[in-house]
């Protein structure tokens, strides 16, 4: 029970908390072992409870009748999935969640959940930051996938990277201009996987790192991609790029 009540702490929704305030709910919880490639949850399956990520990725695809799949966004440790259907009018699932590697989640249900939030103004605050939180994630997947080209997509989504390895190192990206050692990116799953992400065939994803890379905008090396000519890559996502 200690450790799951340890565990707890470490995630988003129990950060700040004491853990008397919820250590009689640590019993009514227990950590699950995911596996890659094993879904969670089908489109259409009700929502119970929500989801906090420990160790490991998800993602949530969204499949056609054919068996084609896009994925429509990355979960990792720290994550939380199930938060913004829970308490909403539709709960069920709109798409399905599925483990990209191995981990662990914790599923902390309905009823628990809001004997938690109604006892503790602390962890509904925290609630709240992290549906604040999703609803910003969905602005920027927005922003994304309106780009007009694929070289618009990926530049966009290479330099929203950059932008969170800068905030979480307290830097910026006037600082990155100036340290060449800050320009460089790591992607955070197989290039497979981003191009499903921007929602592009894997070779078009490829042709396309090519022809950036031939241009003099980015160099490649296996999932670490360096952004040579940050300038140009932020001016195509706002006006294009020039052929």
């Amino acid at each position: 029970m200690k450790k799951i009540c340890e565990t707890l702490s470490d995630t988003p929704l129990f950060h700040g908390l004491n853990h008397d305030l919820f250590h009689e709910y640590c019993s009514q919880t227990s950590i699950r072992m995911v596996w890659r490639g094993e879904v969670l949850y089908h489109e259409g399956d009700p929502c119970t409870g929500i989801g906090m990520i420990i160790e490991g990725q998800l993602a949530t695809q969204k499949y056609a009748n054919s068996g084609d799949f896009a994925t429509l966004e990355l979960l990792g440790a720290g994550d939380i999935f199930g938060e913004y259907l829970i308490f909403g009018d539709r709960h069920t699932y709109p798409v399905t969640i599925e483990a990209v590697t191995n981990g662990k989640v914790i599923i902390i249900s309905k009823e628990i959940l809001m004997s938690l939030l109604y006892h503790n103004p602390e962890m509904m605050q925290n609630f709240l930051t992290i549906l604040s939180n999703r609803v910003q994630a969905q602005n920027r997947r927005i922003s994304l996938l309106s780009q007009k080209s694929l070289r618009q997509k990926i530049a966009h989504y290479l330099v929203e990277l950059l932008h969170d390895q800068l905030e979480a190192e307290g830097e910026t990206p006037r600082t990155a201009k100036r340290i060449v050692s800050t320009q460089a990116v790591e992607l955070p799953v197989s290039k497979e996987v981003v191009a499903r992400l921007l929602a592009m065939p894997r070779p078009s994803f490829s042709r396309e790192l090519i022809s950036m890379e031939r241009d003099g905008l980015i160099r490649v090396s296996g999932r670490v991609i360096w952004l040579v000519d940050l300038d140009r890559l932020e001016q195509g996502v706002i006006e294009g790029f020039r052929v």
